[in-house]
């Protein structure tokens, strides 16, 4: 078997240009089509990445809000609280006045009846008094005598 140097040099060339051929038909598309893919699956990992941490912050921040409104409504509803304790107390204090008042009114308005009854038994009294007198001195006094001890009696009961 003899090598033909002719033979092994077409076929080096045959070779040749079926490296080149497929080096600009085949490989530098495919390599191409693969890079594009490789920076398409580098750019979703990046923005599945960003996504994440917006999501993180805005799970963040929406915890951040939501303690604030707690901690907003905890004050309102403590100022209501203590907004409600203090009308009570005023309302309680202005039912003791009102009360303290009509106590007032009706104390007096007794104390005048009282007085009016207290005016009127005196009176009766005096008559009673004038009468009985006269009954039992009529016989033995005389009508002036009869009216100075009446005037007198009178007068210590005034």
């Amino acid at each position: 078997m003899e090598i033909d140097i002719k033979q092994v040099l077409l076929q080096l060339l045959n070779f040749g240009i079926l490296v080149a051929l497929f080096s600009k038909f085949a490989f530098k598309p495919l390599t191409k089509i693969l890079d594009d893919r490789s920076k398409k699956i580098a750019e979703g990992q990046a923005a599945a990445e960003k996504s994440l941490k917006e999501l993180a912050n805005t799970e963040k921040k929406q915890a951040e809000k939501l303690a604030e409104a707690s901690k907003k409504a905890a004050a309102i509803i403590a100022e209501a609280k203590a907004e409600s304790k203090k009308l009570g107390v005023e309302l309680i204090a202005e039912a003791k006045n009102v009360a303290a008042v009509e106590l007032a009114k009706q104390k007096e308005s007794f104390q005048k009846e009282l007085e009016g009854e207290e005016l009127k038994l005196k009176a009766r009294i005096a008559d009673l008094v004038v009468e009985t007198t006269k009954t039992v001195l009529s016989a033995s006094l005389s009508a002036s005598e009869l009216k100075s001890i009446t005037a007198k009696e009178l007068s210590k009961l005034k």
